[in-house]
């Protein structure tokens, strides 16, 4: 096995210490525990993926989880709000402006964990 390259341990602290800022910033959110945990959890893998070689399993698997989740969101708000609109004010759209939001997040969350599990399965 090749062992993890300086750039992937780099990215992987970069993207632990963004997630980490998440879990800070959904303290006003409606629903802020469902998020918290999503995002720490995201924290957590993406601290350890440049220690742990089998923490690519649950990269995997989070990610997996992500893409379903955003699905989800991206099917209740299709149609109803465009890309534009998750740039405005809520106020006209409402609750489907938050949640095409929330699909980016889950988005970023769900590329950048399958993107390491993959890179990570391969490296010793």
């Amino acid at each position: 096995m090749k062992p993890v390259p300086a750039w992937f341990r780099y990215l992987a602290y970069v993207m632990a210490a963004l997630f980490a800022t998440c879990v800070a910033l959904q303290y006003n959110d409606p629903d802020p525990i469902r998020w918290m945990v999503s995002y720490g959890v995201a924290t957590v893998i993406s601290a350890l993926l440049p220690v742990r070689r089998e923490a690519w399993i649950a990269a995997a698997a989070v990610g997996v989880g992500a893409v379903a989740w955003a699905g989800y969101l991206i099917y209740l708000t299709w149609g109803v709000i465009g890309v534009g609109d998750l740039t405005h004010d809520m106020s006209m759209k409402g609750g489907a402006v938050e949640e095409g939001r929330e699909a980016g997040g889950l988005a970023i969350v769900a590329v950048w964990l399958l993107a390491a599990a993959a890179f990570r399965r391969t490296r010793s």
